[in-house]
């Protein structure tokens, strides 16, 4: 009973959208199932992420542009920053797991780490390209 209220915690910790597909894969009910549908999920938010990261990227150079924006410079900054930012959400979310380690619901609070990290940076970089 006590592995039950641990797992049914762990899924209210999952971003919602990880759930808000149609016929949705992840109406699951073994902890197993859980993570592979949240692993699943990671790699599609890691696929919208790495779009809209090369997308910005794209919108980083100087094609046709006269101002005096060093783009070049710009372009350097922001593939550090999202180095550092993967780095940032590994680091954060393995200490969400560590902190779990001795429980069942240790890779889904970790996976719906990297999912919610994911998530707001995806968000982050598609709204300054609207910028």
């Amino acid at each position: 009973m006590k592995h039950a209220s641990c797992l049914a915690a762990a899924l209210l910790l999952l971003p919602g959208s990880v759930f808000a597909q149609a016929a949705d894969p992840c109406r699951t009910r073994t902890s197993v199932e859980i993570n592979q549908c949240a692993q699943q999920t990671l790699a599609r938010r890691d696929k919208e992420l790495d779009a809209a990261y090369q997308a910005l990227l794209k919108t980083l150079t100087p094609e046709a542009k006269a101002d005096n924006i060093d783009y070049a410079g710009t372009r350097r900054l922001l593939q550090q920053a999202q180095r550092s930012w993967v780095q940032f959400r590994e680091n954060d979310c393995k200490a969400k797991y560590t902190r779990n380690a001795g429980g069942t619901i240790r890779d889904i609070v970790a996976l719906g780490c990297q999912i919610e990290h994911t998530e707001l940076r995806t968000k982050q970089l598609k709204d300054w390209i609207k910028a």
